[in-house]
């Protein structure tokens, strides 16, 4: 069996809470790989940023004519081969943009998903058994719900947590960041007042007074602390028994990373645009509680696994930062299936039913009570629901 088109599909469409509570659109890109079988396998890359960062040109220009007239078996080769490259004269001698990390390996990424979708259907198997298995049937999901639009009503940051809790989940997140930024004084240096500490701490008590202790939350810095400020933040959200604190500071530094977590009573989170060298670099300068990769940008489902080994040979466990559409998180899946320190997989898009329902699998819907139920169908177990992919293009585009 070789390939004969790898192909991309753009969707968009209505967000109605996004980052920060507000409104926006959403783009989704999906890659197909075709066969000479007649067998095809279906992938989704990150498309947040649309055409800036060059992922879409890279699936439809070097990665295709790298993927036309070979075997989809060889998956490992193509992401080692897209990511680093090998010693001359074998080409190619490195990655597209000469680095490990960034738009190559999200490029890498999706054709990466759509080739396991390939081989297993090739193989009659569900993808999680290509990992060797699955330690368990249902995936917890956490639901990340960013901040309400009106920031000083409290209610409405109550009703966020109860009306997931009452649609069967028991584990949310919120977003620091969007948390007080109406008690932002300054934006450049890191720092957090002690208005906006106080308001951010009231916010968040709010929350946790709404749902009692039956349910998990989180908090998301997005990079944005110094080290000071994101000890003192921790210390004063201790008493709310937060599950983790993602990414206080700025990820380019594991050893502030780690002096956070030496002074913070609550667990640190760290990871989601990480690949594996950069996992690697956290874990061993002991700057991290809980590892997030996302395998949208770690570089895909075998990457993903591999991390996750890596963090459990330290007793860390994983859970699954996550920016995709139901065919992402189909995908993400199946790598915490096959992962024994897997703890939750996080979902944004509560308020945008269509990137829920991209994909079909059977009419399942895609979570039963705050979890992923995943089938024993070949691949991925989807098909893409042709009749919202058909209402979502996005202008100038055609269904596969």
């Amino acid at each position: 069996m070789k390939i004969t088109d790898v192909r991309t599909m753009a969707l968009v469409g209505p967000d109605a809470h996004g980052i920060g509570g507000k409104g926006r659109d959403w783009r989704v890109l999906i890659v197909r790989i075709d066969t000479d079988a007649g067998l095809y396998g279906l992938g989704e890359a990150a498309h947040f940023q649309r055409q800036e960062l060059g992922v879409r040109q890279l699936i439809e220009g070097l990665m295709k004519r790298y993927l036309i007239g070979k075997s989809p078996f060889n998956i490992r080769p193509f992401v080692t081969d897209m990511i680093f490259g090998g010693l001359p004269p074998h080409e190619p001698s490195m990655s597209a943009s000469a680095t490990s990390f960034g738009s190559v390996v999200w490029a890498a990424s999706g054709v990466e998903m759509a080739l396991c979708d390939l081989v297993g259907k090739a193989l009659q198997t569900p993808v999680y058994t290509l990992f060797g298995g699955k330690y368990r049937d249902r995936l917890l999901v956490y639901l990340d719900r960013s901040a309400p639009a009106d920031l000083d009503d409290l209610n409405a940051w109550r009703s966020l947590a109860l009306e997931a809790q009452e649609r069967g989940f028991t584990d949310i997140k919120f977003d620091l960041d969007f948390t007080a930024p109406d008690y932002t004084v300054d934006p450049w240096n890191r720092s957090i007042p002690l208005p906006q500490l106080g308001k951010i701490v009231e916010r968040l008590s709010a929350v946790r007074d709404a749902v009692g202790w039956d349910m998990e939350i989180s908090v998301d810095g997005h990079m944005h602390y110094d080290v000071n400020s994101a000890i003192r933040l921790a210390h004063e959200l201790a008493p709310l028994k937060l599950k983790w604190f993602e990414d206080p500071t700025p990820i380019v530094n594991p050893d502030a990373c780690a002096e956070v977590r030496q002074g913070s009573p609550i667990p640190i989170c760290v990871g989601e645009m990480f690949t594996a060298e950069q996992f690697r670099l956290f874990i061993d300068r002991g700057a991290t509680d809980i590892i997030h990769p996302d395998i949208l940008f770690a570089g895909g489902l075998h990457e993903t696994r591999k991390i996750a080994d890596y963090a459990d040979l330290h007793y860390i466990p994983m859970a699954m930062h996550n920016n995709s559409c139901a065919l992402g998180v189909i995908a993400c899946a199946h790598v915490a299936a096959a992962s024994p320190n897997f703890t939750g997989l996080e979902y944004h898009f509560h308020d945008a039913p269509w990137i829920g329902q991209v994909v079909d699998r059977g009419g399942r819907p895609l979570f039963e009570d705050g979890h992923i139920v995943l089938s024993d169908q070949p691949g991925l177990g989807i098909v893409l629901n042709e009749d919202v992919c058909a209402n979502h293009l996005a202008p100038g585009e055609a269904l596969f």
